[in-house]
């Protein structure tokens, strides 16, 4: 589904009757594409717990996907469970980080949250690394490298096997610079995949929550922060967790009031 909140669902609308069809098949332990098309139906007819719960199902059996956490954002977005949106919403930019529908959602979600909290600067280098690492997802990254290594190893077969000069230099000089694109964006998808995998950030779940100095209910209270609100997951110790914010304080919550995109 594209664009849902933005501009509206465009799945087409079924009528109850098939839903209620869809419905009576779920005895026959439908398969991920059958959830997720009742899923689907139960969205377009507004019934968005119903939706929440098949959308999870499908993701509980590891068939992982933009689209599907998108969904499921979309979903508990119109429930208004805004840190739930946020959080699914912030799964599939991870895995889809050049989707705008997302970005637009995410951006649209993130108005509901009362914690505004300004983004420390970063140097220009670091910004350009992160917007270039953004264009594509690791997949995305993975086979750029690999298609720029097959061309940067044909032109250099130019270069070995053909006897004109011209052509030589040509296919030494182009397969070189191929190459190194190769090598630069294999460098992006191992990364991509890396952030994909360290769940270095976390959505706060709970309405308020109060960030201590130290990892136990007698340290001294540092501020508050609300349900919504993103933070940096830095370490954990027992029953608490150290989390960072983007305007660059620090300090310690309970591990249950964060959940990791």
């Amino acid at each position: 589904m594209k664009r849902d909140v933005r501009k509206g669902n465009r799945t087409v609308w079924i009528g109850l009757f098939l839903l209620l069809g869809a419905h009576l098949q779920a005895s026959t332990a439908p398969g991920p594409d059958s959830l997720i098309t009742r899923a689907n139906l139960f969205y377009a007819n507004q019934m968005y717990e119903q939706a929440v719960e098949l959308y999870q199902q499908v993701i509980d059996t590891d068939q992982v996907a933009p689209e599907l956490y998108y969904n499921l954002g979309n979903a508990y977005f119109k429930q208004h469970n805004i840190p739930m949106a946020i959080l699914n919403y912030e799964r599939a930019l991870q895995l889809d980080p050049g989707n705008e529908d997302i970005k637009y959602n995410l951006e649209l979600a993130r108005t509901y949250v009362s914690d505004k909290i300004e983004t420390l600067p970063r140097f220009f280098l670091v910004e350009w690394y992160h917007w270039f690492l953004e264009r594509m997802s690791s997949d995305g990254w993975a086979r750029f490298s690999i298609i720029a290594f097959i061309l940067g190893l044909l032109f250099l077969t130019l270069f070995v096997f053909s006897k004109r000069f011209v052509w030589r230099k040509t296919g030494f000089v182009v397969g070189v610079i191929v190459l190194f694109f190769s090598l630069l964006s294999f460098f992006f998808a191992w990364q991509s995949r890396r952030i994909l995998n360290a769940h270095d950030y976390a959505i706060v779940m709970q309405p308020a929550v109060t960030v201590k100095s130290s990892p136990d209910n007698s340290g001294t209270d540092l501020f508050v922060i609300h349900e919504g609100t993103k933070v940096g997951v830095v370490e954990s110790q027992d029953n608490w967790t150290e989390i960072r914010l983007d305007d660059g304080s620090k300090g310690w919550l309970p591990a249950e009031a964060i959940t990791k995109i």
